[in-house]
């Protein structure tokens, strides 16, 4: 994991990608579109110079704030990662060539491959594995090995081992003096880039995962 940007450097660079990514989308449906049903203004927004000068923008933008990120991101070779990237890459050629060539079945399957690709980025935000959600039993230390579990599993992707990784916007939790009334509050309902957790965890298992985030503060 590559921790070469601040917290607040990647956030912004997330919400840049993002913005990206939608009107990169918006500019392969609407060539597709004039592709399928307008070819004529196909040529004349081909033909535009300052059309095709924003892509290419565009273009550089999606490329190199998707590589930064995933430099910066702790699990960068899970599976769906590295298929949407694969998707990703292959749609560019595939819609290059069908566009220039007018070849509706390539420009077609680079545009599914590019949804495709934002479908998995959502699975991949949304897959987190809900716990048994059983009645526990335990004394203070047990606690806090319980909550070291759950925060390797829900929170270590993005605050890291220590709590000091800062990758998607996360705070640093060794300097974090948040109250436990809000810090449950945030880990259940989610805030800016990390997802609600009211419906993954218990009050129970929250609470311990507050009692190992507490142990990392310095």
């Amino acid at each position: 994991m590559l921790n070469a940007i601040s917290t607040g450097a990647y956030t912004g660079l997330l919400h840049t990608h993002k913005l990206v990514v939608i009107l990169f989308l918006l500019i392969y449906i609407v060539k597709l579109g004039l592709l399928l049903f307008s070819e004529v203004n196909l040529d004349k927004m081909r033909a535009n110079k300052f059309a095709r000068i924003f892509e290419v923008i565009l273009s550089v933008l999606f490329l190199v704030t998707g590589i930064v990120m995933w430099l910066n991101t702790a699990d960068r070779y899970d599976t769906l990662l590295l298929i949407k990237i694969v998707a990703v890459f292959a749609s560019i050629p595939l819609a290059v060539i069908g566009f220039k060539k007018k070849n509706k079945v390539l420009a077609i399957l680079s545009v599914i491959l590019l949804f495709a690709a934002y479908g998995l980025a959502e699975v991949k935000k949304g897959s987190y594995k809900k716990p048994e959600n059983k009645e526990m039993v335990y004394n203070e230390g047990e606690t806090s090995i319980y909550g070291k579990q759950l925060y390797e599993q829900y929170c270590e992707n993005c605050h890291g081992a220590d709590g000091v990784a800062g990758l998607s916007g996360a705070k640093n939790l060794q300097t974090s003096r948040i109250s436990d009334a809000d810090s449950k509050m945030q880990i259940k309902n989610g805030k800016g880039n990390m997802p609600a957790y009211d419906k993954a965890l218990n009050d129970k298992q929250i609470d311990a995962v507050i009692t190992h985030i507490k142990s990392l503060r310095k």
